[in-house]
């Protein structure tokens, strides 16, 4: 490929990348909640340039993540950008304490890795992480 945009190795060029390895490789660990359950991308943004051009003008900001509408697609109706809290704040499956201690409870038994978990939970491993180290969703003992 030749990448005459010179933006390969910069973050929003990752958070495209990324979004588009979600929709479409089969192998990728977030498919089964996104290309797995009919998530597209919009034509427009199969290209770089138009995802960049959309992204900045429409508040994308170093550390900002892009949030989708849970049943949209990644299309410039369905997405924003927020913060990573805010972003957990509208995954599928809603965290409460009995499931951040189902997951602590998995995580203890040696079957599941963090990122397996994640999977599992829709979550990133970040989240997994600070939810077994009691981080988030403290357990109380």
């Amino acid at each position: 490929m030749n990448y005459k945009h010179g933006e390969i190795h910069t973050r929003l060029y990752n958070v495209w990348s990324m979004m588009k390895q979600r929709i479409f490789n089969p192998k990728a660990s977030g498919y089964k909640n996104y290309g797995g359950r009919g998530i597209t991308i919009c034509n427009e943004w199969l290209e770089f340039i138009p995802f960049r051009d959309w992204s900045l003008d429409n508040g994308y900001a170093e550390g900002l993540q892009i949030h989708r509408e849970n049943n949209g697609n990644y299309e410039p109706d369905s997405c924003r950008w927020v913060t990573r809290t805010e972003n957990l704040r509208h995954t599928r499956k809603t965290i409460t304490m009995e499931i951040a201690n189902e997951i602590r409870d998995l995580y203890k038994t040696g079957l599941y890795t963090q990122q397996e978990l994640a999977d599992k939970y829709n979550m990133d491993q970040q989240s997994i992480s600070l939810i077994i180290n009691n981080k988030i969703w403290k357990r109380e003992n």
